[in-house]
């Protein structure tokens, strides 16, 4: 297996990957977000188009992940109140999309070092 082959397959794997990243931020924008933002910041923000959605999963994600960003955002003792398995999926979604873009632009990483 060659160096192209790999880097093919690290994309083609990414860009699908991208795509069930989008599928699972529709799924959370029309389900938990509304639910998680009213709990948590008291508005609105993030479930008003598509392109937010996406956003504000990670946002909430990194709240849910980190007590440093929940202290930083004001969320710390807020965060609790959220059932942890919405928490999970919230965190599944980062992950998801962390390991999408890592995979779909490391094989351009891999051309530059490789060529």
């Amino acid at each position: 297996m060659n160096i192209e082959t790999v880097i093919d397959i690290s994309k083609t794997v990414g860009f699908f990957g991208a795509g069930l990243w989008l599928g699972f931020v529709l799924y959370l924008k029309h389900k938990w977000l509304p639910y998680v933002e009213e709990l948590l910041d008291g508005h609105r923000a993030f479930s008003f188009s598509f392109h937010f959605a996406g956003i504000g999963t990670l946002h909430y994600a990194t709240v849910f992940l980190s007590r440093w960003h929940a202290r930083r955002y004001g969320l710390l003792e807020k965060r609790e109140l959220v059932p942890k398995r919405v928490q999970r999926l919230f965190i599944f979604n980062y992950g998801l999309c962390m390991a999408s873009l890592l995979l779909f632009f490391d094989g351009a990483k891999l051309i530059y070092l490789f060529a």
